[in-house]
């Protein structure tokens, strides 16, 4: 759910391109604690069951705190804790069977630990936290995510078109992976949720078609984006499209996705030297399959041209879930994965990730999940950073 790259190849910006001063990250971390607990106390299953406004309207929400610890060498920046509160609202409305309405709008409180990290290319917590909810990718807009409509066509042999416009979130369309593509309830870290060298843009008025033919789907997605890149002089908008083939399979094993995906934008990003723009184009692999019912691995393969300025220009990223239904508990689940990725034509040479976690389903309307990433990057600098990240993500459903 972040966005494409918009500082010009030297990490990921927040979609207005500020970075918040970090006194205000410490006055924020002091309420933290408060802020989580009282947020959190509130989410009973009395107060979280789904709310049915009517047969066609329904309200939907998530709260989550998360707490993060780093403990970084190779760099100047110290060891640190922080947190973020997030809730997220939605609506739905079905007038019929084949329309819907439907928009989401976004709070929270802190960043924890994105502002801080010394790996600005790849998010610690994916999430859209303060700083992205504030003047939405430069629009002057707050805390509305999406607010899109859509309309499916029925088509022969039980095949459907889906037509989507609005305010929307690429990644909801493609390089989607049933089991590292939701930062909330899955890993943390950006590498793990999407293809990180070309992000999908989100939050941004677009365009996007579902083709459903059984076993196979055709998607694409064009978004009108911005770039804002203070580095390079650069405040515009830009044209971003994808295409996505899927095919999906049963097996003895199970249930299997496999997607080819190619995105590209407008020259509106600027070149290694600054002195012009040039457009963005990756293409991608995005696989899960599963091996049993309580076990599954999914694989991510990218590459991106290199015509303008980009942190990296490959990723080979893959891991393993297990569900708790081995030792009887079968909402709980274990994930693990690595993601390694070549360097671009910036400082960056190259980056390990590493990440786990263990998510316990507390009640049915709550989930607990404890996480640990190591990450290694190796720089032209002197700077080489690498170190652990502890976290704690407790989500309440409503």
């Amino acid at each position: 759910m972040e966005r494409i790259d918009q500082n010009g190849g030297q990490g990921t910006a927040t979609p207005h391109g500020g970075v918040r001063p970090q006194s205000a990250d410490w006055n924020r971390k002091s309420r933290f604690g408060g802020l989580l607990a009282a947020s959190l106390a509130g989410v009973s299953p009395l107060s979280v069951s789904a709310y049915d406004v009517t047969e066609n309207l329904s309200l939907r929400g998530t709260v989550t705190g998360v707490l993060q610890h780093g403990t970084f060498s190779g760099t100047a920046i110290p060891d640190t804790g922080r947190g973020a509160l997030v809730t997220d609202i939605g609506m739905n409305f079905r007038p019929t069977d084949r329309d819907a309405f439907e928009s989401v709008v976004s709070l929270a409180t802190g960043d924890a630990l994105n502002t801080v990290s010394p790996y600005a290319a790849h998010p610690l917590y994916a999430d859209d936290l303060e700083d992205n909810l504030e003047d939405v990718n430069g629009r002057g807009r707050d805390y509305l995510l999406t607010a899109w409509y859509k309309h499916t066509f029925a088509l022969p042999r039980n095949a459907s078109l889906g037509i989507t416009g609005g305010i929307i979130d690429a990644a909801d369309y493609v390089d989607e992976n049933s089991l590292a593509n939701d930062e909330v309830s899955q890993f943390m870290n950006d590498a793990f949720v999407n293809n990180t060298l070309l992000v999908p843009p989100a939050f941004d008025a677009g365009i996007a078609g579902e083709l459903e033919m059984g076993r196979w789907s055709l998607k694409g997605v064009w978004i009108n984006g911005r770039n804002v890149d203070p580095d390079n002089g650069l405040d515009e908008d830009y044209d971003y499209f994808a295409g996505q083939l899927g095919w999906r399979t049963e097996s003895r094993w199970g249930e299997g996705n496999y997607r080819l995906l190619a995105q590209g934008t407008s020259d509106d990003f600027a070149d290694p030297t600054g002195a012009k723009t040039r457009g963005l184009f990756s293409v991608g692999l995005s696989a899960d399959q599963q091996l049993s019912a309580a076990v599954g691995v999914f694989a991510r393969l990218a590459w991106q041209d290199d015509d303008a300025a980009i942190d990296h220009d490959a990723l080979y990223s893959g891991g393993v879930r297990v569900d708790g239904g081995l030792w009887g508990r079968v909402d709980d689940e274990v994930g693990l994965g690595y993601a390694h990725l070549d360097g671009g034509n910036g400082e960056i040479e190259k980056t390990d990730i590493l990440e786990g976690y263990v998510k316990f389903q507390l009640t049915e309307y709550a989930d607990l999940s404890l996480d640990v990433q190591y990450l290694d990057e190796r720089t032209t600098g002197v700077n080489d950073p690498s170190g652990f990240v502890y976290g704690m993500r407790i989500n309440g459903y409503f």
